[in-house]
């Protein structure tokens, strides 16, 4: 907040001294700064708008200065692209808000978001080439002197009268397909008496400064452009947002999106209309309304069908009666469809994208979740196959193995997912003492955490036995290794750890805990059914709690009441039969005076879309009250504070 600090390095600027620099990327390689000035010249680097960081220009910061800090801030922090912005970061999220959460916090304004019909159809095959909307074919549907053209026109002016109680005094911008289609809306809403600019790259610098104080002044009520307001403008007066093409990336619909949501004063929200038609088979139009909602919290049909009930406080979608059935019937089509869709975007992957059609780099592009692209019953070489981009798997164990997939695909500590990876690079050249070396201690836990049984289920009895087993499976071993490369990517864990097996905050199954804990072998699985298991050797007791609970997926005696009170502490009640006198009661009460370790294992919910969910360790836990019993009643103190996705979606009232 002091004027007086640092200088400025962009465009025609000089800086007086190089100490406290805001720089523009391309000055600082032009000046050759890093060579001039040395790797640790600088303290703190702050990279804005760390989306781009990827890029070759980028790599002198992230790469070639080494500063004490280095810090990033984006606003989008996912890239399309398959390329990881948080790599160069140590993978580190030092602070995170996204946007349901932003608006509940009330650090932006509501939106109020309505679907119109468009009466322009882009189903047909011309409009999609390499992977996206083709933007000639875009410009020369949605411009022109054609009879189209002129009714997408009325139609957008139609719902802006309807939305907007005075289409004279808002300011919006519209955001376009093209420059020409920019010029084209412009001069039509002029043509309309109503004030608008062209707002694009092309645009001059003393133009550009001239349009925005207009705008801003309410001399002009629109702007259209393409993309040069996604990023880096902050104009808090827009208080509507047109959506003239459909977007995508979602990085750009956040960022168009969020052009809108300043903070201002007089504004109460944002309204925005996002104009939808037939669309293309292979378009994503689910991925904009997720985006919208808490990350993986909700089923998209369900909330489009109930009116999203779920949207942060304030806001609201509502969908016209044709632009309602047009998007259900396009998501309803493609999840039902999802096999073929997955195999279609492979088998053009690499000319869409110029990428290689690995799992990361095709689960980023397409925003799939993995359990989406493993979840039809095929394994990832399999999808590929089918794609033919490779021959049909021959693994003499594939039936067995495809369970295994989806449980590494639940990976998120990073020890683990090293570890991990390493064992099947081994078992990949058929070293198998080496990968029994590296497995060490968790040796039969990864056992199960492949097999998911057993030796004795499987036909094997020792490690080395199970281990030369898997190694025989080559392409069920190149699918785990892709998949750790897209969870190690996108992973939140920072490798804590306790003097336990586990890291804090990450993820495990029922069967890696039990095994991490000693308390597999090849002929038992441990303690089967329980949501507290005892390891009485190693005087610990590990919690299992489900925090959401349905009476479909849970028995009446099963539906305990468990939930976190705050980020800290934890209510939680014992099994029904467990009485404050009985030795498991007495056990967890006075477990300080018995030496007794107290384990929190918790999860949102038990399953998601079909499939089980694994437990996130949030660390170990003391004593804090009980009271009743058959179950007693207790709270628990957590060492580490939970992390803030949990706590919000799981606490008392939601």
């Amino acid at each position: 907040r002091d004027p007086n600090f640092g200088d400025l390095l962009v465009g025609a600027n000089e800086p007086d001294r190089l100490d406290h620099l805001f720089c523009s990327i391309g000055m600082l390689e032009s000046r050759e700064l890093l060579k001039n000035l040395g790797k640790d010249f600088y303290h703190t680097i702050v990279i804005d708008e760390a989306h781009h960081s990827t890029a070759p220009t980028y790599h002198v910061l992230t790469h070639g200065f080494e500063p004490d800090i280095l810090l990033a801030l984006t606003a989008t922090p996912e890239r399309m692209d398959g390329s990881s912005v948080v790599a160069d970061f140590h993978n580190r999220f030092a602070a995170e808000i996204r946007l349901p959460e932003a608006l509940d916090e009330k650090l932006l304004v509501p939106f109020h978001y309505f679907v119109v019909d468009d009466p322009v159809s882009l189903d047909a095959d011309k409009f999609w080439t390499q992977g996206r909307f083709n933007q000639s074919e875009l410009t020369n549907i949605y411009t022109g002197a054609h009879a189209l053209a002129d009714q997408r026109l009325r139609a957008i002016v139609t719902a802006l009268e309807r939305y907007q109680t005075d289409i004279c005094s808002i300011r919006c911008i519209g955001f376009c397909a093209s420059v020409h289609h920019a010029e084209f809306m412009a001069r039509q809403f002029n043509a309309q008496g109503l004030p608008a600019a062209c707002f694009v790259g092309e645009t001059i610098d003393h133009e550009r400064a001239e349009i925005l104080k207009q705008f801003r002044q309410g001399d002009l009520n629109f702007l259209f452009t393409v993309d040069v307001l996604s990023e880096g403008a902050d104009i808090p007066e827009v208080d509507t947002v047109l959506f003239l093409r459909p977007t995508d990336s979602l990085t750009v619909f956040l960022q168009q999106l969020g052009r809108g949501l300043r903070l201002h004063p007089g504004k109460e929200c944002l309204t925005v209309l996002d104009f939808v038609g037939h669309l293309h088979k292979r378009y994503r139009v689910d991925r904009k309304f997720k985006a919208l909602l808490r990350k993986d919290r909700f089923n998209i049909v369900r909330e489009l069908e109930s009116g999203f009930p779920h949207l942060p406080a304030g806001c609201n979608i509502r969908f016209e009666k044709v632009a309602r059935e047009h998007v259900l019937r396009h998501i309803r089509s493609n999840l039902a469809h999802i096999r073929a869709q997955i195999i279609e975007h492979l088998e053009t992957f690499n000319a869409d994208t110029q990428s290689a059609p690995t799992f990361k780099n095709f689960a980023n592009h397409h925003g799939y979740e993995p359990l989406e692209i493993l979840g039809e019953s095929k394994t990832w070489s399999e999808l590929k196959s089918a794609a033919r981009l490779q021959d049909a798997p021959t693994d003499p164990d594939l039936d067995k193995l495809r369970a295994a997939l989806i449980k590494v695909a639940g990976m998120s500590g990073r020890q683990g997912i090293a570890r991990l990876r390493n064992v099947l690079s081994h078992l990949q050249g058929g070293k198998i003492q080496r990968a029994i070396a590296e497995a060490g201690p968790n040796a039969m836990a990864i056992h199960y955490q492949l097999w998911g049984k057993t030796g004795t289920s499987i036909g094997v009895s020792t490690i080395l036995e199970s281990f030369h087993k898997l190694s025989a499976n080559s392409s069920a071993l190149a699918d785990c290794m892709e998949i750790l490369d897209l969870v190690d990517d996108r992973t939140r864990v920072l490798s804590l750890k306790d003097d336990t097996p586990f890291e804090i905050h990450a993820t495990y199954y029922n069967a890696d805990i039990q095994s991490l804990m000693g308390a597999t072998s090849m002929t038992s699985p441990g303690q089967q059914g329980v949501g507290v298991l005892h390891f009485q050797d190693q005087l610990t007791y590990a919690l299992m709690m489900t925090f959401n609970k349905t009476e479909k997926e849970f028995s009446p005696t099963t539906m305990y009441e468990n939930y976190p009170i705050s980020s800290l502490l934890i209510k939680w009640d014992s099994q029904n039969q467990t009485s404050q006198v009985s030795p498991t009661g007495q056990n967890l009460i006075n477990h300080i005076d018995r030496g007794y370790k107290i384990l929190i294992f918790a999860r949102q919910r038990k399953k998601h879309d079909g499939f089980t969910q694994p437990f996130t360790y949030l660390g170990k836990a003391n004593y804090v009250s009980h009271e009743s019993e058959r179950p007693i009643k207790m709270v628990w103190q957590l060492d580490h504070t939970m992390p803030a996705a949990i706590f919000e979606n799981c606490r008392k009232g939601g």
